[in-house]
């Protein structure tokens, strides 16, 4: 590992893309039988490399070191050095996402990406005014933020602290969000830049007119919510006749990826504090607050759903506790305050 690290040091000395090319394979090749200890060296040395090899090549190398962390080498080192070149390439992208539908409103953006999508881009840019240096630094963060996410995406999957700490994280999700209908391929980390942790959640059953207090941690989207709501509940002295496979609240835990497979049917129709429902494929972090709260309403489901029973991020447990449940006063002054359910179907 040592030699190998060697050989791509001196190639980013050099500033030999061809000596790169070929050293990158290697290295990647040697730390598939390194021991956690060369790894962790190995990432040091790698993530030093990182700021002079600026947003482009330094986005592509960045998946490296994060491929790094995933054969079991310690994040720490990599976590600045990630957030800050995701923050400059998102700050970019969307500099340049703003440049490109000044000069060409009817034109689709370029494919992110795509190399043969830098010339035109860089033309837009200094067509709206920007200088040639600019142009080009808004050009190669549009087309290289798809690379920054992808170890910011390994990162945010390590652990509920990391993600608590990691740098930027509301710059990064402003910036996420604002690019996100046209940058599929920042999903992933979006969705765990906007995952909720030790996050509290009402939950009122309207049938019944129960209510408990609920706290979510790594819920990566409403289908796992769902589940991991129906299994709670169906526990003995809850709702009584609702029955859920172990099954699904195994993979909606913390069940590994070779447990993953089958059909979930769903036990609610979910509804947040104003009446509207909560879409499966949304996120918690979707549910609106009611007086500072984020209420889940449980009515009957409309009609049969089913999905696949899968965790949208396999190395993510997820986890839902009940810490209590409400008196029959509070529950009935809740139930009083959020909103009939509206139907979006009859719209």
């Amino acid at each position: 590992m040592t030699d190998r690290c060697a050989e791509v040091e001196a190639a980013v000395r050099a500033h030999d893309s061809a000596r790169m090319t070929k050293a990158v394979p290697r290295l990647w090749e040697a730390a598939q039988q390194a021991t956690p200890a060369e790894l962790d060296e190995a990432l040091s040395r790698c993530v030093a490399l990182l700021p002079g090899l600026g947003i482009s090549a330094g986005g592509q190398f960045a998946v490296l070191c994060g491929a790094l962390v995933e054969l079991g080498a310690r994040p720490d080192h990599l976590v600045p050095a990630v957030a800050e070149g995701l923050l400059e390439a998102l700050t970019e992208a969307e500099r340049f996402r703003a440049a490109w539908e000044r000069v060409h409103p009817d034109e689709e953006l370029p494919e992110p990406g795509d190399p043969t999508a830098l010339e035109p881009a860089i033309a837009a840019m200094t067509a709206a005014g920007g200088d040639e240096d600019g142009a080009l630094r808004a050009a190669l963060g549009w087309l290289s933020a798809g690379n920054w996410a992808m170890p910011a995406t390994t990162l945010l999957q390590h652990s509920t602290a990391l993600r608590e700490t990691f740098p930027h994280r509301a710059r990064l999700r402003e910036l996420g969000s604002g690019l996100a209908d046209a940058r599929g391929d920042l999903d992933c980390m979006l969705g765990l830049l906007r995952l909720l942790d030790a996050e509290r959640l009402l939950v009122l059953h309207r049938e019944t007119g129960r209510g408990w207090w609920v706290t979510v941690d790594g819920v990566g989207d409403n289908f796992q919510l769902h589940t991991l709501l129906a299994g709670a509940l169906a526990q003995p002295g809850r709702i009584a006749g609702l029955t859920v496979d172990p099954a699904w609240v195994a993979v909606a835990t913390d069940a590994p990826p070779e447990r993953f497979g089958g059909m979930v049917t769903g036990s609610f129709n979910l509804v947040d504090g104003h009446g509207a429902w909560i879409w499966n494929e949304g996120l918690p972090a979707d549910i609106p607050l009611l007086d500072g709260v984020r209420v889940v309403v449980l009515d009957p489901p409309s009609y049969t759903r089913s999905w696949e029973n899968v965790r949208r991020y396999p190395t993510v447990p997820g986890s839902l506790t009940v810490d209590g449940e409400l008196g029959p006063a509070d529950a009935a002054a809740w139930l009083t305050r959020v909103a009939p359910t509206g139907n979006p179907l009859d719209d």
